[in-house]
C-alpha cells in the first residue's frame, strides 16, 4: 500500500504495520501446513485473528468493536491476503454478514450479535443456491411463517466460513417468485436442529472453508427476522456491493502484490550469460523483455491499488459509490489474473511445480472472481450506470441507515 494516499492517517499506517507483522510472524509459518492439508477449516488462525479484534474492525465501540472504517478493513484484508489467500478469505467473508446486521439489524439484534462477532463469533451470509447462482431472485429456498416461528428449507452453496461459523445470515423466499420484495433475511445459529455443513474440495485457499449449508425444517423465532419481511434482496445486495465487492478487491490486491514480490525475487536471484562471447552475466530482471513484463505488472498493480483504496474512502466519507466499489472488484480481479499470467511466463518451468509459491498464488487467485458476482455481472451493473437505468444506490442507502459515520472513527 502506497503512503502517497493523502487520506491515510497514522492510525491506518499503524494498523498496516500490525497486520504486516502478523502476516510475517504468524500466518506465513502456517502456510505450508495449510497447503499440505488441502481443503479444510483452519480453526487456530481464525482464533488468533479474532484475538486481535479484527472481527470487529467496522463494529462500533459501543458493541465492543474497534470502531474503525472501511479503509481499515481493506488494509487488513490486503495484508492478510498477501501472506495467505486463505487468511484473507477468512477475514473478508466475516465482514459481509456483519454489514447486513449493521444495515438492517434492530437495536436488540445489534446488541445481541455484534458484541459476540467482535469477540470472535464467525458468521456467514448464505445467499447463493446451486440452481440460481448470481440470480438472487431465482432462489428456491423458502421460509414459511408458523405461529411465532419461521421454518426454513434451503440449500446454500459456496458459503464462506461455513466450517467455522456460529451464525448464518440466511436469505430465503417468503413471497411470490420474481417479486423484489419476495425475499427475507434471517439470523440462524449454527447449532439449530436441521442444519448440516459439508465442504467440497477446492483447488486453492486451503484453510478457508467455502461450503454447502443445508437447512431442513430449521425453526427460528420471529425475533430472528433481520429487518422486515421482504428486506432479503436489500440485505443481499447491500452486503455484496458495500462489503463483498471491495473485500474481494482487497483480497485480489494482496495476492497481486505477492505475485509481484515473488516474481521480482525470482528474477533477481537468477542470472544468464550475456554480452559478446557470453563473457558476462546479468540478472534476468535486467533483460529488456523481462523489464517490459515487470512494468506491465507494476502498472496493473498501481491501478488496482488506487481503485481499491479510493472506492472505500468514498464510502467512508459518506458519498454514494456503487460504481466505484464494483469497478474496484472487476479491475482488481482481472489485473491480478493478467499479472499472474505474466509472472508464470517469467517463472518458466517453475510455475508448474506444486512446491513453488507462484503455483499457490495461481490456485488462490482463480477463486476470487466468482464471489459477489463474476466479472460479467460487474460489467452489467456498470452498463446500468452508463445508460442511466441503475435505480438504487446501495451504498447511499447503507450510509443513510447506519447511524455513525465510520470515516470519523480513525
Amino acid at each position: 500500500m502506497s503512503t502517497a494516499y493523502t487520506y491515510l492517517t497514522d492510525a491506518h499506517l499503524r494498523l498496516r504495520d500490525q497486520a504486516r507483522e502478523f502476516g510475517r510472524e504468524v500466518i506465513a509459518p502456517r502456510v505450508p501446513r495449510m497447503e499440505a492439508a488441502g481443503t479444510h477449516a483452519d480453526i487456530e488462525l481464525p482464533r488468533l485473528m479474532a484475538e486481535l479484534g479484527w472481527c470487529g474492525v467496522i463494529i462500533g465501540t459501543e458493541y465492543g468493536g474497534m470502531g474503525l472504517d472501511h479503509l481499515s478493513k481493506t488494509i487488513l484484508i490486503d495484508e492478510t491476503s498477501y501472506a495467505s489467500g486463505a487468511a484473507g478469505g477468512i477475514l473478508q467473508a466475516s465482514y459481509i454478514p456483519t454489514t447486513a446486521i449493521l444495515y438492517l439489524g434492530s437495536d436488540e439484534q445489534k446488541h445481541q450479535w455484534l458484541p459476540q462477532i467482535a469477540a470472535g463469533l464467525w458468521a456467514t451470509i448464505a445467499v447463493t443456491e446451486p440452481d440460481s447462482g448470481s440470480h438472487v431472485l431465482g432462489m428456491d429456498g423458502t421460509a414459511r411463517r408458523r405461529g411465532k416461528n419461521w421454518i426454513i428449507d434451503a440449500t446454500k452453496c459456496f458459503i464462506g466460513n461455513a466450517g467455522i461459523a456460529g451464525l448464518h445470515v440466511v436469505i430465503a423466499r417468503t413471497g411470490k417468485p420474481g417479486d423484489t420484495k419476495s425475499l427475507s433475511a434471517f439470523l440462524v445459529e449454527d447449532d439449530r436442529d436441521g442444519i448440516e455443513v459439508t465442504q467440497p474440495p477446492f483447488v486453492g485457499m486451503h484453510g478457508f472453508t467455502c461450503g454447502t449449508l443445508s437447512l431442513r425444517n430449521v425453526r427460528v423465532p420471529s425475533t430472528h427476522l433481520l429487518g422486515e419481511v421482504g428486506d432479503g434482496l436489500a440485505a443481499a445486495y447491500t452486503a455484496s456491493v458495500v462489503c463483498g465487492r471491495p473485500n474481494l478487491a482487497a483480497t485480489a490486491l494482496g495476492l497481486h502484490r505477492r505475485v509481484m514480490d515473488e516474481t521480482r525475487r525470482f528474477l533477481a536471484a537468477r542470472r544468464r550469460k550475456a554480452g559478446k562471447h557470453l563473457a558476462e552475466t546479468r540478472r534476468l530482471s535486467q533483460h529488456p523483455i523481462v523489464k517490459h513484463r515487470l512494468g506491465e505488472i507494476e502498472s496493473r498493480l498501481m491501478t488496482a491499488e488506487r481503485l481499491a483504496y479510493d472506492a472505500v474512502h468514498l464510502l467512508d466519507t459518506g458519498r454514494p459509490c456503487d460504481a466505484e466499489l464494483i469497478q474496484s472488484k472487476l479491475v482488481g480481479n482481472i489485473a491480478a489474473g493478467e499479472s499472474l499470467r505474466d509472472a508464470s511466463a517469467l517463472h518458466g518451468g517453475y510455475a508448474a511445480r506444486t512446491d513453488h509459491p507462484i503455483t499457490r498464488l495461481m490456485r488462490d487467485i482463480q477463486l476470487v472472481g466468482a464471489p459477489a458476482g463474476p466479472d460479467d455481472v460487474q460489467r452489467y451493473r456498470l452498463s446500468e450506470k452508463a445508460v442511466g437505468t441503475d435505480r438504487i444506490q446501495w451504498s447511499a442507502d447503507f450510509i443513510r441507515r447506519t447511524t455513525e459515520p465510520l470515516a470519523a472513527a480513525v
